[in-house]
């Protein structure tokens, strides 16, 4: 309940039952076991939960959320909600595949031409129609991810195709922070370069940058 914020005093008695209730659901529903007698639960209780995995549905976009990440998350000082922020991770974790490795966590693959980085570019309209938040909210639940030590970012720049007036900019690059990161983001400017068919990127627009100041790619 503070890892949550919420002030752990009889006189707002309100969550503590809602928690109960929550635990109470899933005990009837078989999704979890619980030792204790959910009657005597106080708030300084100790709770040992078993959880029957074999009743809970994992679709192929199963993200698994470990606990250093989470307590990250909700520990650090934000002005965000954390649950937007915790959301916009999710969306970002559940589109880096994890590629197959072998035993020793080398690359099972050396060609990686045919291999997807673990790198999240999708661009932020999609990111906002999909999670309903607002582009504001994300940018900042973006940056927040970044300033945490969650994820790096890189950011790849601008392309100006032959029908556009002014450059525009491509969406940046996200990667886990872990030792190998500057190698994903490697290969994930080589996946983009194919995907917006370029041999380089541009310098990065600027909002109300004008175009005479922007540097064309070459096609």
């Amino acid at each position: 309940m503070e890892c949550y914020g919420y002030k752990t005093t009889k006189r707002k008695p309100k969550v503590f039952k809602e928690i109960l209730d929550v635990l109470e659901y899933m005990i009837n529903n078989h999704m979890i076991e619980v030792k204790q007698d959910l009657d005597s639960i106080t708030y300084e209780t100790g709770i040992e939960i078993k959880i029957i995995t074999e009743n809970f549905d994992t679709p192929d976009n199963f993200v698994k959320l470990v606990s250093s990440t989470f307590d990250t998350i909700m520990m650090s000082e934000s002005s965000i909600n954390k649950e937007n922020i915790l959301l916009a991770f999710l969306y970002v974790r559940s589109y880096i595949f994890e590629r197959e490795k072998n035993s020793d966590g080398s690359e099972k693959y050396a060609d990686m031409s045919y291999q997807r980085p673990e790198a999240f570019y999708r661009d932020l309209k999609g990111m906002s129609k999909d999670t309903s938040l607002s582009h504001d909210t994300l940018n900042r639940c973006m940056k927040d991810l970044v300033d945490f030590g969650i994820l790096k970012k890189h950011t790849v720049g601008s392309i100006k195709r032959k029908n556009d007036t002014v450059p525009q900019n491509v969406p940046n690059i996200y990667v886990i922070n872990k030792e190998n990161y500057k190698q994903e983001i490697k290969w994930a400017l080589e996946k983009m370069k194919e995907i917006y068919k370029v041999s380089s990127f541009g310098k990065f627009i600027q909002k109300g940058e004008s175009d005479e100041n922007s540097t064309e790619n070459n096609n």
